[in-house]
């Protein structure tokens, strides 16, 4: 494969971008210790270094002809085993105070190859650790260079920059990684949601198609039952699906002037029945004073996506014949929508997940009431994509205060103060 000069550090190939810069850091590197050896005196090793320097660019030539990084990578740690070797070698040896450089073999090693590159590199340290040990016996061997402090500072600093440097790219690999299971997961998350929701179709319908025609009150519980079950997997896809678009950047909402007082008039109705079942009372607390606020939102989404889902989980985690309250205020250029509850509250060992995409942090109400555990992550996706923000805050009653409840803090941004509509009785 031939891989033009321009295109060798391609964002892209990140295996080669990474070798490339490597082997340009070395040569560098290198170069730098040619210079400051052959300034203190010992020309013929400084010459050589250069020579070790050049020994380098057939990397370059190989990521350049080859697809297989492997052979680069391979060929890059053993020059700088060698490298270091000879440098180290007339500069104090395996006594000498620069033998640290040794320690990057297997920590490039692991960044080029992996789990092979750390053996391979680890193998190439003990043998130069070796053979420094062993120059004493041989003959004609000495130190060429004593080095003193700025010597010292130069050779950590340039370590330090290529400790950096692999930091660095280590984390980009690591997080290519990621990104890479993510989408395949992401991926199969959609193929499965396409795949299930044709034969839930089905279901359904043969189960709403079978409630209309006579049969006994035991199979009527159970097509019940069935057609229930139905619509809350139907429920769970939905819901999934809208978190999936709105994580891609694909859950289009155009925002625009939305009244206050209009929407909980809806939600009131939506929730009438429900209320009445549990003898519970919405309680909305909206000052005249900001009945003529208008908030920045998508209407229809901010009832059944946010607002019903959180007066629904107050709902259902409440007490008969409690009381919800949905209190507004302003907060300079923003609307605070709370909905407080006195119901049994979040565990703290939910609370720091109740947000979290695609885990289930669902649980039966005060009367076994059941949900998806997938609406307040949706809230949370949908309040953001209006500018605007959602958490929350609870505590469970002890023995102490006995006091319990949730309270969710919806805060919207404010489009206008104009009425446009007329103030809700």
């Amino acid at each position: 494969m031939h891989v033009g000069w321009k295109n060798l550090l391609n964002q892209q190939d990140l295996e080669r971008r990474i070798i490339a810069f490597y082997t340009l850091g070395a040569i560098i590197i290198t170069l730098i210790f040619s210079v400051m050896i052959a300034f203190y005196g010992a020309l013929a090793l400084g010459l050589g270094l250069v020579l070790t320097a050049g020994n380098n660019l057939p990397v370059l030539y190989l990521l350049r002809r080859k697809k297989n990084t492997r052979m680069a990578a391979y060929y890059l740690i053993s020059q700088g085993a060698f490298t270091m070797t000879l440098a180290i070698a007339f500069v104090g040896g395996a006594e000498g105070p620069v033998t640290y450089w040794i320690g990057i073999l297997p920590l490039a090693g692991g960044l080029l190859l992996r789990f092979r590159g750390i053996v391979f590199g680890t193998v190439l340290a003990l043998v130069s650790l070796l053979v420094l040990a062993l120059r004493g016996f041989i003959p004609g061997v000495y130190d060429v260079l004593i080095p003193d402090a700025f010597y010292l500072v130069i050779s950590l600093c340039c370590f330090t920059l290529m400790i950096s440097f692999m930091s660095y790219f280590f984390l980009q690999k690591n997080a290519m990684v990621v990104a890479d299971q993510t989408r395949k997961l992401d991926n199969l998350l959609n193929i499965v949601t396409h795949d299930i929701a044709n034969p839930l179709t089905l279901i359904t319908g043969h189960a709403e198609l079978l409630l209309v025609q006579e049969a006994s009150p035991a199979h009527t519980n159970a097509l019940r039952r069935i057609a229930r079950a139905s619509e809350l997997i139907t429920d769970i896809l939905h819901k999934v699906r809208q978190i999936q678009a709105a994580k891609a950047g694909k859950l289009r909402i155009e925002t625009s002037p939305v009244s206050l007082p209009q929407v909980f008039d809806k939600l009131r109705f939506v929730f009438e029945a429900r209320l009445d079942l549990k003898k519970q009372t919405l309680r909305i607390d909206l000052p005249s004073a900001l009945q003529g606020v208008m908030v920045r939102a998508e209407p229809v989404m901010l009832l059944n996506e946010v607002l019903s889902n959180l007066v629904s989980n107050a709902i259902k985690f409440s007490p008969v014949g409690s009381i919800i309250d949905v209190v507004v205020t302003r907060a300079h250029d923003f609307m605070r929508i709370e909905v407080r509850d006195q119901g049994m509250g979040i565990p703290k060992d939910l609370m720091p997940h109740i947000f979290d995409d695609f885990r289930s942090t669902s649980r039966p109400g005060t009367e076994g009431e059941t949900g998806t555990g997938f609406g307040l992550p949706l809230a949370r996706h949908v309040a953001e994509a209006f500018g605007g923000s959602l958490h929350a805050t609870s505590r469970q009653g002890d023995d102490a205060r006995g006091a319990s409840g949730t309270t969710f803090i919806l805060m919207l941004p404010v489009a206008s103060e104009e009425l446009l509509y007329p103030k809700a009785s």
